[in-house]
């Protein structure tokens, strides 16, 4: 994929899609100025499994949900994050597209299962599915309690405990380094996507000051918007 840099964040284009994953400057007013041809929507991100359609902006911050889906050219699904993980999916075939918003809450409740659920409910065949993994943090900068690794864990399906191993490395008796890009990764697999179809921006935005950050900037840190969108 092509990947530009521009002040509000990375943009990628491709026949009929676009990808963006925001960084700081990323905020509402100043996306609308930057792309005047798209309408926004956003929804209130509860680190939830609801995923809603939305056919026009007129649901604009007003339902609770992690995930947008629609068919709609020129309706930009936005997702907002200061860490956790932007997902962008994308069916060539029907032009659906959604936007996931997973943290690590997300990411334990299976959000992002469920979205390729409510596509292959639309009849789409998760082999057909492109998926577009955003700046989030890293599994360097993402310490957490054991308690919180297994709730994370345990959203994988089937796996042994030897195999949960490969996702995270201890640090202490009660704390460890939980990659959830190989997690991320795993429950897509885990649902038919390809990982061929998978692409990912391996940046840190606790790492990089290009974004926000609620680990490294506390009740400090701002939020960036990134979002997908059918280009009319």
């Amino acid at each position: 994929m092509n990947i530009e840099k521009t002040p509000l964040g990375y943009e990628i284009n491709a026949n009929g899609i676009s990808y963006f994953f925001g960084g700081k400057e990323s905020q509402l007013d100043n996306l609308k100025k930057a792309y005047p041809g798209f309408d926004f929507v956003r929804v209130k991100q509860t680190h939830s499994d609801i995923v809603v359609e939305s056919k026009d902006a007129s649901l604009d911050y007003q339902v609770n949900a992690d995930g947008l889906i629609t068919t709609a050219k020129g309706l930009a699904l936005c997702v907002i994050t200061a860490d956790c993980v932007p997902a962008l999916f994308f069916h060539p075939q029907t032009g659906t597209i959604a936007g996931v918003h997973a943290g690590w809450r997300g990411v334990a409740n299976r959000i992002l299962i469920n979205t390729i659920h409510q596509m292959v409910n639309r009849g789409i065949s998760p082999q057909e599915i492109e998926v577009v993994i955003g700046p989030h943090i890293q599994k360097d900068s993402f310490e957490c309690g054991n308690d919180i690794r297994d709730q994370i864990l345990a959203s994988l399906p089937e796996i042994s405990s030897e195999e949960k191993e490969m996702f995270y490395t201890a640090i202490s008796s009660d704390k460890s380094l939980v990659d959830l890009n190989l997690i991320v990764k795993s429950q897509l697999e885990s649902q038919g996507i390809s990982l061929e179809k998978v692409f990912t921006l391996h940046l840190d935005t606790v790492k990089d000051e290009f974004f926000h950050s609620h680990r490294r900037d506390k009740e400090k840190a701002g939020r960036q918007i990134s979002f997908v969108v059918r280009t009319p």
